[in-house]
């Protein structure tokens, strides 16, 4: 069976060296321009590497990301710097692969970044310990505005603390990671659910990175029944277990399917592989090609085992004794594309049944409106409303990360966090 340590390796010494040295140091680096939603100097950090300069390399990536370590592993980078590197135009097709380098600097740098010696007086209030909300923390005490982040969980790290699995991102990584934000000056509430009204009291500003709190249901028969999970109960458990030694985690027999094909899916069923399933089944509506999981979660999915069946929509989980024994799906075709450009499934009216022990629901996530209710700022459907991704109908709150765009990437989330932190900067001048 897979266990759960990290999956992919740091590149030795040499190797970083040889492919740094395989970047074309571009005069327009389409890995930067078009690729990374940081808009990292990705071509600078490399043409350090090429002369052996960790220490430069590391001090670049620092201004341009507060997450080097979590994005370098968990970043979809076919997607953004790799699938934008002008190698790919090339006969060999061979991009340079950016994280695995990112990655080899975060762990190789023999420097740290150092505190400021100068404070304000100001403080800010950060509600949320994902990344939007380090990244906003990190970013004001950079700048000498004091930052505390209030965490209603135990554990510090949102989402990549309870729903990334440990074999992508380890515990252990983004705890000394977050070591690092506090010896940079950021505080740190666990186990507190803040609102924004009671810290204006003792604030000066509000950011909100609280992320999304509820997991999607199918709203189909037997969906209550023993052996259907949510996503985000089922990561948690396992996470809490295998990377917290916490709590019984899960323990699944048996075949489980996993409804989705997003990036959460691909976790779920790759975690599934993990906790003791005999076999392993991705369901979605539509095909492969639209899929909005990664190609490279996709891929991993399917090189550890299992196995995906597109174009079912589940109907019923069919049930024996109040337990999960069988899923029943309507094959679907796909018709016109929709609004996200992808086609749009459509019912045969034909159905199959396919026998299971185990369902994990992974089809998107929602906010808490039972929490952003309390936040006193204007919210559509629980999301918070901003008309340019940051700012509230609360010019003392400003917002960022899932609340606000919808589920998206650690990256983006990360991004947000940092704008947020120069617009209080320029707000408390």
């Amino acid at each position: 069976m897979l266990d759960f340590k990290e999956v992919t390796r740091t590149y030795t010494h040499d190797e970083a060296i040889k492919e740094a040295s395989r970047c074309l140091n571009c005069k327009v680096p389409f890995c930067k321009k078009n690729g990374c939603p940081a808009g990292l100097r990705i071509n600078e950090f490399i043409a350090c590497l090429k002369n052996d300069d960790v220490n430069g390399a590391y001090e670049i990536l620092m201004d341009g990301t507060n997450l080097s370590p979590i994005c370098s592993r968990v970043c979809d980078h076919r997607k953004q710097c790799i699938g934008n590197c002008i190698r790919n135009k090339m006969k060999t097709q061979d991009p340079v692969h950016v994280g695995p380098l990112e990655r080899y600097v975060m762990e190789n740098k023999t420097i740290e970044l150092k505190p400021v010696t100068t404070w304000s007086d100001k403080k800010v209030a950060i509600i949320g310990s994902g990344p939007a909300g380090i990244s906003c923390a990190l970013e004001l005490v950079k700048n000498g505005i004091h930052a505390t982040v209030y965490e209603r969980e135990k554990h510090l790290g949102g989402v990549m603390s309870y729903g990334i699995p440990e074999y992508r991102l380890p515990k252990k990584l983004l705890n000394e990671h977050i070591e690092f934000t506090k010896r940079m000056g950021v505080n740190y509430v666990t186990e507190h659910e803040a609102i924004p009204s009671e810290l204006l009291n003792d604030y000066d500003m509000v950011f909100i990175g609280c992320g999304l709190g509820k997991y999607k249901s199918l709203r189909i028969p037997g969906e209550d029944a023993k052996g259907v999970y949510s996503a985000g109960d089922f990561l948690k458990a396992v996470n809490m277990k295998e990377s917290y030694g916490e709590g019984e985690g899960v323990k699944l027999q048996g075949i489980t399917y996993v409804v989705g094909a997003g990036n959460v899916a691909m976790d779920c069923c790759r975690t599934s592989q993990r906790v003791g399933s005999d076999k392993t089944v991705v369901v979605y509506r539509r095909s492969l090609e639209e899929a909005p999981a990664s190609k490279d979660e996709l891929d991993d999915a399917m090189a550890e085992g299992v196995s995906f069946n597109f174009l079912h929509n589940p109907v019923e989980i069919i049930t024996e004794n109040g337990k999960v024994k069988a899923i029943k799906c309507e094959i679907m075709e796909l018709g016109e594309p929709d609004e996200s450009g992808r086609r749009s499934p459509v019912g045969s009216g034909k159905y199959e049944e396919f026998k299971c022990d185990n369902v994990i629901v992974a089809i998107g996530q929602s906010p808490d409106k039972n929490l952003t209710e309390k936040f006193g700022i204007e919210l559509n459907s629980g999301y918070i409303v901003s008309n340019d991704g940051i700012t509230t109908s609360d010019e003392r709150i400003l917002a960022g990360g899932d609340i606000v765009r919808g589920a998206d990437t650690v990256v983006r989330s990360m991004v947000d966090g940092k704008k947020a932190a120069h617009i209080i900067i320029d707000r408390l001048k």
